[in-house]
Order: C-alpha cells, then structure tokens, then sequence
C-alpha cells in the first residue's frame, strides 16, 4: 500500500515538474523574443534618428548651400540658391543654418536661415574680414576671418558684434566651440589655436600640424592636413596628434563636420572643380570619398547634432 502511495505522489510530483519545465521554457522563450524586439526596436529607432539628421555643405561654385540627409539620400545641391558665388564655413544648431561669405577677400558677411531653407539673410551680421570659419554654441555665434587677425563674436541674434573678440594673426579659418573652449585653425602657421571662452588662456600652437578645416566630436580633435588631401586627429588636450588618420583623399578638403557617428568633408578639388562629400567612420574606416555627388566646388560643411 505504501509503494503504491508514493507511486502516485512520484507520478503527480513528475506532472507537475513537467507543467513547471514547460512554463519556464514558455517564459524563457517570450523573454528572448522580447529581448529581440528590443534589440530589433532600438535599431530601427537608431537608423530613423540617422535617417533624420542632414548634412549641409556651401557650394562656392554658384554661392548655393546644398544639402542631403546623413545617410545621403534626398540630396539637394540648391536647397538655398543666392545671388553671389563663394562661401565658406557653415554651421549649424536646432534652429539655424549659419555659413559665411568668404570669396578670397572681400566678403564681410555672415549669412543665416531658417533650418528648412526659408528666411534667408545673407547680410544677418556685418564688418567682417573674409569670414571663413564659423561656429556656435548656445549663446553666441563665433567666425574667423582669414585677411584680418582675429576671432569674432556676436550674441546669436547678431547683437553685441565684437570683431576682435580674440587676437589671431592672419590665416585662420575654422573654428570650433566646446563647453569649455574655442578652437581656431591657422592655415598659415598650421597650427590648432585654443582660448576659454571669455577669450583668455589664448594658446596659440595648441595642436601642430593642421590645415584650415576643424571639427570637435567626444574626446577628439579632428582637422584637415597635408594640404586637404589628409584629416588628422589629436586627442582633445592636444595630446596624441596624429596628422595622416585619414589619408589618400582627392585634395582641397578644406572644412570638416562631425557627428556621434561620422566625420563629413566636402571636396572643394582644384579650383572649385569638387563634385562629391565624403563621409568616415569617427575611428577612420571605411571612408568613402564619393558619399554624396553633384556638388559644385563644396567647401564649408556642417551636420544636424553635431560639431562645428
């Protein structure tokens, strides 16, 4: 009698450890798939961030400003058509597109629009030397201009203008702006200049070995070098530089962007004869030189969400 109760115990216990073996396989189950949504679901998120961000570039061939999705759809060489060749440095923040006039010389102004192309103002700020280079961060706007000897500075509103915000020396071009600190390229001396941003702590030779092109993105220093036809990095204390990161480019890279996920650069080439925007990964792989066609002697270029 008592064998045959803890038979029927073992077969009861044995039915309930299979109930219990097939639920946690259930749970097991639903928990991978959910996992895997998950993953699926934060891809497809990434990708549609990605997919919204653009990328602007100054045409100096016909004085348009062009632009293309980050992933490099949608391309529109003339998203902003003017009636003046030249242009240089451009940036961008959430509600503007600034870029300046620069055409060798005798430009003197800053331009700004509306991020969808409209309320253009090709005179937004006044008095500059050539601007070339132009950045901003969340409480003004700061160019370089490469005949005069100095970094300006303005509210973002163009307001409170200060041309001579920081002393330079002549050939500087790009510019870039942190939390913290402004940086300048000096085409000249080939020199990364940097100040804190009242203007003081000027150091002039922070990072040797750039070219006129600067970009900021984490902890690193991205620049154009060997004249345009490289992009060096350098960690962000000037420390590391590394002038051949990116090499084998087509030449004239004379500004560059950068993103959380790429560096972007536009190919002026000989003369203005550039047609194409190339894009890298931000640890130098699988640059591609003809990321973005049927530009007309791209220069200045800048991304949504990124530096400068």
């Amino acid at each position: 009698m008592t064998k045959k109760i803890c038979r029927t115990a073992e077969k009861r216990n044995f039915g309930k450890t299979i109930v219990a073996f097939f639920l946690l396989c259930a749970s097991v189950a639903s928990s991978h798939a959910q996992t895997v949504s998950d993953r699926q679901g934060l891809a497809e998120q990434s990708a549609a961030a990605k997919a919204k961000g653009h990328v602007y570039w100054t045409n100096s061939g016909n004085g348009s400003v062009g632009r293309a999705t980050t992933t490099g759809t949608r391309v529109s060489e003339k998203f902003i058509v003017l009636d003046t060749t030249g242009g240089a440095g451009l940036t961008v923040n959430k509600n503007y597109i600034y870029w300046t006039s620069a055409n060798g010389g005798t430009a003197t102004t800053i331009a700004r629009a509306n991020l969808n192309g409209t309320g253009v103002s090709q005179s937004f700020i006044t008095g500059a030397q050539n601007p070339c280079g132009v950045a901003v961060d969340s409480s003004y706007i700061y160019w370089a201009g490469d005949v005069g000897t100095s970094v300006g500075r303005a509210n973002l509103d163009g307001s409170g203008v200060n041309q001579d915000f920081i002393t330079t020396g002549n050939g500087v071009c790009g510019v870039a702006v942190t939390s913290k600190y402004i940086y300048w390229a000096n085409y000249e001396t080939h020199d990364i200049g940097r100040a804190k941003l009242d203007g003081s702590g000027v150091n002039d030779d922070f990072v040797s070995g750039c070219g006129s092109g600067i970009a900021i993105e984490g902890k690193y220093i991205y620049f154009t070098a060997t004249s345009g036809t490289a992009i060096g990095r350098a960690n962000i204390d000037g420390t590391d530089v590394n002038t051949s990161f990116i090499t084998g480019l087509n030449g004239e890279i004379a500004f560059l962007a950068a993103d959380s996920n790429y560096i972007f650069w536009a190919d002026w080439g000989s003369g203005g004869s550039g047609t194409t925007i190339g894009r890298a990964n931000l640890d130098g792989t699988e640059p591609n030189q003809s990321f973005i066609k049927g530009t007309k002697g791209g220069f200045g270029i800048a991304v949504t969400g990124g530096n400068p």
